[in-house]
Parts: structure tokens; sequence; C-alpha cells
């Protein structure tokens, strides 16, 4: 751009390089095997809620059969519990378990962290990217070298390698203490919501 003869030259924005499908599909991996884990020792928990609410006669006695006769009830609250991790992971932090372990972040399109709405969008939106086994995530990905899936594009965020975040866009570890507590509280709070809707 010229300005009474004087070239001003804007500044180059970086290109944003996304990290590739197989990692992120494999941080998703360890977050599900995190998730079984996470639902046997919360279904324990629950048993105990519910032994609680049948004492006060809250729940009728025959709940454990109920809740293998209403099992379906439960996929709703466990992808409910799933999307409050991501979001509260990747909007507080930037990784959940899975991505910390891969060395990965999630950061808004302008490298400034994730925020909770983005957060919330990008991890809504995977029940539409997994269709397939993940087909429709990835062929969106291929399209550029930001490599976003859909919910990339709708929030407006990018998956990038631990080292290529800039310096003012790193949060502190202790940080992810939090985030990862909120996460947890949060899937656990659903699992057991569950369990307590399938005993009814």
């Amino acid at each position: 751009m010229s300005v009474l003869g004087l070239s001003i030259t804007e500044p180059v924005q970086p290109v944003v390089v996304g990290a590739g499908f197989w990692i992120r599909a494999f941080a998703r991996v360890i977050d599900t095997v995190f998730g079984y884990i996470l639902a046997h020792f919360v279904g324990m928990a629950g048993a105990l809620v519910l032994i609680a609410l049948q004492f006060l006669s809250i729940v009728r006695p025959g709940w454990p059969l109920r809740i293998l006769q209403n099992r379906f009830d439960l996929v709703p609250f466990n992808i409910a519990g799933a999307i409050l991790y991501h979001t509260f992971c990747e909007g507080i932090y930037g990784a959940t378990l899975g991505k910390l372990f891969c060395g990965l972040r999630v950061l808004s399109e302008d490298r400034t962290p994730c925020r909770l709405w983005a957060g919330f969008i990008r991890s809504a939106a995977y029940i539409i990217d997994a269709f397939f086994f993940g087909l429709v995530a990835w062929l969106e990905m291929s399209k550029s070298d930001a490599e976003q899936r859909h919910g990339d594009n709708w929030a407006h965020t990018v998956v990038v390698k631990r080292a290529a975040v800039p310096a003012e866009s790193k949060l502190s570890e202790f940080r992810f203490v939090g985030a990862i507590a909120a996460g947890l509280c949060a899937w656990a709070v659903m699992i057991i919501g569950g369990l307590v809707v399938a005993a009814l």
C-alpha cells in the first residue's frame, strides 16, 4: 500500500500449520480410553449414590436391573459428559489429557488461547466430524494447511503442535490442573445423572 509516495508494508500473518489427522485421532483414542476408565470408577460412585437414594426412598429397590434395561438412556449423558470434558479442558487450557500427551494445543485462529464457547462449539461438532470413523473430519482437514475439521471452522480454532504455540499464548501448567478438574467433574456428574435417570 502506498500513501504520499511512501511504501507501507502490512505485516504478513504467518501461515498456521495444523496438526495432522492421525496424531489428533490418537489423542482422541487416549481420551476415549480415559473416558472408559473414568466411567468405571464413577459408576461405582454412582452405585453408592443410588444406594443412598434408595435408603431415602427416592429410588425404588431393583434399580440395578432397571439400569440394565434402560442402558441406552445413559448414552446422551455420556456424550454430554464427553463434550463438557473437552469444552472445559480445551476452553480453559487448550488441551485434554490426550492432546497433552500428544503435544497438541487448541488455539483460536488468531493464535490466541481457545475460549470456553469456542471449545464447546468444536467439541459438540465432533459428533458430525466423527461420522464414518472420522472420514468427515479427514476430508475437511485435507483442504488446507491449517487442517481444520468442521468443528474448528465453526469455532474459528486450529489444533497445532505445542512448539507452534506463540510465547504469549502459552498457558501455565497449573491452569491445566483446573481445566482437567472442571472437565472431570462435569463428565462425572453427567455419568451419575444418567445412572440416576436410568434407575428411576
